[in-house]
């Protein structure tokens, strides 16, 4: 009868895994959209746990932000390298930059993980959606996951980590966010179908994490319209009736980035609070 404690039902032995505080030691990563927000928080924690971090912005304005994600990933106890570089996540040429610096980074030559957190999402109704808007969303959240993931594949390893950041609202049916959610739901599909293509084949897992409404610049920049009708909502949240925080996300990000995850894949995690149990 196979092991359920954890061994190996043949071996007897245990998997030793080193301590949370220090399980990314020597690895590196990709983290898309990380000056601020909930990208921001995946790249230092990533950082405090010892990996090496390519931090990306997209605007000048996002600049100043970013070199101090990457001061304070330097600045962290375990000695980890970070670089902060501008890059369109949805342009093919950035995305080979993205690459590149972590190649650079890496002591191994390798990207042993890949965050997709890059995310647009302006609100819009449905009788005033044009193909503008339409392009502009699902290049970013969806187009650009795609393709900087087949960059970055080749130079993945086994045991690679792809997380996705994706969105409740891709099952909550919000007014407003006909293209957001159908990007977002998207990326659940990838997850999936990654899950399959590169786990025996490759050995990366690929999972999606779904936070709810989050306090980040990119939640308070919503129309107030929009920020009103989310508040019965949040109010009701399962488990406090509250806004999520950046803290509340990146645990969740860095554990499925960690060799603990390995039996984790295909797999979308809510990070939402609960909201989706109702």
């Amino acid at each position: 009868m196979p092991s359920t404690d954890g061994t190996n039902g043949v071996s007897g032995q245990q998997h030793i895994l080193p301590t949370l505080s220090s399980n990314l030691v020597g690895k590196t990563a990709i983290v898309t959209g990380s000056s601020r927000g909930i990208g921001a928080g995946i790249a230092l924690e990533l950082g405090r746990r010892g990996a090496n971090v390519v931090v990306n912005y997209s605007s000048e304005k996002s600049q100043g932000p970013a070199s101090q994600v990457v001061k304070a990933i330097e600045a962290t106890k375990l000695g980890p390298r970070a670089v902060a570089v501008q890059a369109s996540v949805a342009v093919a040429a950035d995305q080979q930059k993205l690459v590149e610096a972590a190649l650079k980074l890496s002591p191994s030559q390798q990207i042993d993980m890949l965050v997709h957190n890059a995310g647009h999402g302006d609100d819009r109704y449905l009788v005033d959606l044009d193909e503008a808007f339409y392009n502009e969303q699902m290049d970013i959240n969806l187009k650009a996951p795609v393709f900087l993931t087949q960059a970055a594949l080749p130079h993945i390893p086994r045991g690679g980590r792809i997380v996705i950041i994706s969105s409740v609202s891709a099952r909550m049916g919000v007014p407003q966010q006909s293209i957001y959610a159908a990007s977002k739901a998207g990326t659940e599909a990838l997850a999936r179908v990654w899950a399959s293509e590169l786990g025996q084949s490759r050995g990366i897992t690929v999972n999606c994490v779904n936070p709810g409404p989050v306090a980040t610049d990119m939640y308070y920049a919503s129309s107030q319209e929009f920020i009103d009708e989310l508040q019965p909502m949040i109010n009701t949240t399962p488990a406090e009736a509250r806004i999520g925080e950046v803290a509340d996300i990146v645990p969740l990000v860095s554990f499925l980035c960690s060799e603990e995850s390995r039996w984790v894949t295909g797999s979308v995690v809510s990070a939402s609070g609960g909201l989706l149990l109702f």
